[in-house]
């Protein structure tokens, strides 16, 4: 076989494979993948392999299924198609417009929180911690804070066993992260008090559909001086709730009509 035919055998391969996960949102097991493809479980399981490697695919730690990626939606958007960052544009707008912060929107794979928008308030010293397309583990962060704690508590240990050694070069661990989660619980949201940069801090609510399902999480960041308790409470709090509330609205609606 040439290695154009090759070339292309193995990027039908992918496109099977993507074909399966498409039709199974919720997450397929490699069995399924292996019945609905009729590949070899060595052939499935390297094509999966392959397409984790550049970020098409995830796999959820605590089920073991894989699932569509943001990378594939970054594609779907160069190509007009809807997803969450096109939905939340006006919503973070409006946001930075009132905080004068940075507004960051965070959506999961598995458990990693990627960084998928921002904007940027009027506010001069500005806080740049994410850009669009980075990476972090489930806790890590106000955004990934906020989707870690929106996971039920076998998800959270899943979540927290796989990402052990990444969490480690950050300074976090299983224990300090359930501490946020006790927090999160007692006042509805996720706050990062410069655990990260330590200039910076931000606070987070996640975006919940009608099932529950955490479809991604807002944040409001700025320098330590401009989060005190008070200006949380009377700013940036209610502004956030709003445009989460508003945008839970909108991914639930977009949940019905593919559900059709």
């Amino acid at each position: 076989m040439s290695t154009d035919m090759a070339t292309i055998g193995s990027i039908a391969r992918a496109a099977r494979v993507l074909d399966v996960l498409a039709d199974r949102p919720q997450g397929a097991a490699l069995t399924d993948v292996v019945s609905q493809t009729a590949f070899t479980k060595t052939t499935a399981h390297r094509v999966l392999a392959s397409l984790q490697e550049i970020n098409y695919v995830f796999q959820e730690p605590a089920t073991r299924t894989y699932r569509l990626a943001t990378r594939l939606g970054e594609l779907s958007r160069r190509a007009s198609m809807i997803d969450v960052g096109a939905m939340a544009s006006r919503g973070m707008d409006r946001l930075a417009e009132i905080t004068e912060d940075t507004v960051f929107l965070s959506v999961p794979e598995g458990p990693v929180s990627v960084c998928v928008a921002r904007r940027v308030g009027a506010y001069p010293i500005r806080t740049l911690t994410l850009d669009r397309g980075d990476r972090r583990p489930l806790g890590v962060g106000a955004g990934a804070l906020a989707l870690y704690c929106a996971l039920p508590d076998a998800a959270r240990q899943a979540a927290t066993k796989v990402n052990r050694l990444w969490l480690d070069e950050y300074g976090f661990d299983a224990d300090r992260l359930e501490r946020s989660h006790a927090a999160f619980e007692r006042t509805g949201y996720a706050r990062n008090d410069g655990s990260v940069v330590s200039a910076m801090s931000a606070i987070a609510l996640p975006i919940l559909t009608g099932p529950g399902h955490a479809v991604a999480a807002l944040a409001v960041g700025a320098i330590n001086e401009r989060m005190g308790d008070d200006r949380i409470a009377d700013v940036i709090l209610p502004a956030l709730r709003e445009e989460a509330k508003r945008l839970a609205q909108r991914m639930s609606d977009w949940e019905d009509t593919t559900d059709q």
